[in-house]
């Protein structure tokens, strides 16, 4: 009888264990965190955005948004994924187009848009690209721009 229990013991851990591997991940993607400064003709911007997309021509195919608001020429990128645990203060890893988005005004707050290059403002057409990786150098997430 003894024996039967601890069998049964033995079989109910193994089942347990098997299904813990079929249980998806709570985490979400890991992300790195990406900050830097952004100038325009050497003087910081202080409005709009920054956003980092995706580079599927370098194999980054998430499905993401990575924006934060710059202030004083400082940006600190946070994530917007499909789920919620994809989101959170990072970047994943990987290869994106780096592009600038002025602030929307409205009614209550007019804003000033940010005189850059149009070019800036378009995956298609940014000169800008980083690869957001572990340790990387200093002012890796450092980008300059032009009117």
């Amino acid at each position: 009888m003894a024996t039967r229990i601890v069998r049964r013991g033995l079989l109910l851990a193994i089942l347990g264990a098997l299904a813990l591997t079929f249980v998806p991940g709570c985490g979400g993607v890991r992300r790195i965190p990406v900050s830097g400064t952004v100038t325009l003709d050497g003087a910081p911007i202080n409005g709009g955005y920054l956003e980092f997309n995706p580079d599927s021509a370098k194999g980054n195919t998430a499905k993401i948004i990575c924006k934060s608001r710059i202030k004083e020429g400082n940006y600190n990128l946070e994530t917007s994924g499909i789920t919620r645990s994809d989101s959170g203060t990072g970047v994943p890893l990987g290869w994106y187009k780096v592009t600038f988005r002025n602030e929307e005004s409205s009614r209550k707050r007019p804003v000033a848009p940010v005189d850059v290059h149009e070019k800036y403002m378009s995956a298609a057409t940014t000169p800008l690209q980083v690869e957001v990786k572990d340790n990387p150098d200093p002012g890796a997430y450092d980008f300059k721009m032009t009117k």
